[in-house]
């Protein structure tokens, strides 16, 4: 065929396919192009035709890239551990308290210790308390509280073994109820040692105020210090020429002390009473005296010392000694 020939048909086909896509749009509702000036369409129409028989495609064109900086390189930092900040917290130093020391002669430390409740706490019924005992050869443990007309509130009896090591400490953990006729009363939290003979080797004691209603106050001044201390005579001595000089120091709960000498059947053998003196820094006081015994044979007693207490009335303190009088 004719290259003339070739453009015209290849030309009239461009034709019909716009015809028919105009014609189809038409019929679809579609929006149409916009279309090409009529002065222009048989130039677009050749354009066409020459690059559809053209042997040769014409190359695309290039665009020359531009120029653009080197971008910089990164440099990896290797990443340590985190490092922890530490937080201020201020801890509490825990100060460990020694427990007192078992019966040691000239210590300080009462046989029996009243650790809970303090002297002076205002106490509602029932109240606890906490009580720790040197056995020391005591066959029984009495706790009472006393009104302040001197009458048993409260009474419980502890009996303590007979193989109990003779140097050994003791805790219990009591709950006293009381009643009262008042709304308040003065009352006396007393514990007491007792011996294989019935008699009372030791004892110590806090004043309490007795509640009906209201509210407790506790204090935690704890009465573990012994409230008489001998210097003179020891422990086991052996007396003679029928007096006996005795020397010591008190915790004023009265103005004076009273001392005596019992045997194992509780007889009375000897009685005296000395004055305290001023209250030293240590708030004890000092005494001495001399008590006058007789006996036909070495006879073993217990030099006893106590302190009475004004309200409630009664004995406040109470300590001992064992002796061996001898003609």
């Amino acid at each position: 065929m004719p290259y003339h020939s070739r453009r015209f048909l290849i030309a009239f086909i461009l034709l019909a396919a716009l015809l028919g896509a105009c014609t189809m749009s038409m019929a679809d509702d579609t929006p149409l192009p916009t279309p090409l000036p009529t002065d222009y369409l048989p130039t677009a129409i050749a354009l066409t035709a020459e690059a559809l028989t053209s042997p040769t495609a014409p190359a695309a064109a290039s665009v020359p890239p531009s120029p653009t900086a080197p971008l910089p390189t990164a440099t990896a930092t290797p990443a340590g551990p985190p490092t922890a900040t530490p937080f201020p917290i201020t801890l509490p130093t825990a100060t460990p308290t020694p427990p007192p020391p078992l019966s040691v002669p000239g210590t300080g430390y009462a046989v029996a210790q009243i650790l809970y409740p303090g002297m002076d706490s205002r106490v509602l019924s029932p109240f606890r308390t906490r009580i720790a005992v040197q056995t020391r050869h005591a066959r029984a443990l009495h706790v009472e509280l006393v009104g302040e007309d001197g009458r048993v509130i409260y009474r419980r009896v502890i009996r303590l073994d007979e193989d109990q090591p003779a140097h050994s400490l003791l805790y219990f953990y009591l709950e006293i109820p009381f009643e009262i006729a008042g709304e308040a009363e003065m009352g006396r939290l007393q514990v007491s040692t007792w011996d294989e003979y019935n008699r009372c080797t030791s004892q110590n004691a806090i004043t309490l105020t007795l509640l009906r209603t209201g509210q407790a106050q506790i204090s935690y001044q704890i009465a573990d210090r012994a409230p008489i201390l001998f210097k003179q005579p020891q422990a086991r001595q052996v007396i003679q020429g029928g007096t006996l000089v005795v020397v010591g120091k008190a915790l004023p709960a009265s103005p004076m002390v009273e001392a005596m000498l019992v045997d194992t059947n509780g007889k009375v053998l000897g009685y005296q009473t000395a004055p305290l003196s001023t209250p030293a820094e240590d708030g004890y006081a000092l005494f001495t005296f001399s008590m006058p015994y007789k006996v036909t044979d070495p006879t073993q007693v217990l030099l006893v010392v106590q302190e009475n207490g004004v309200t409630p009335p009664g004995v406040m303190y109470l300590e001992s000694v064992p002796l061996v009088l001898s003609p």
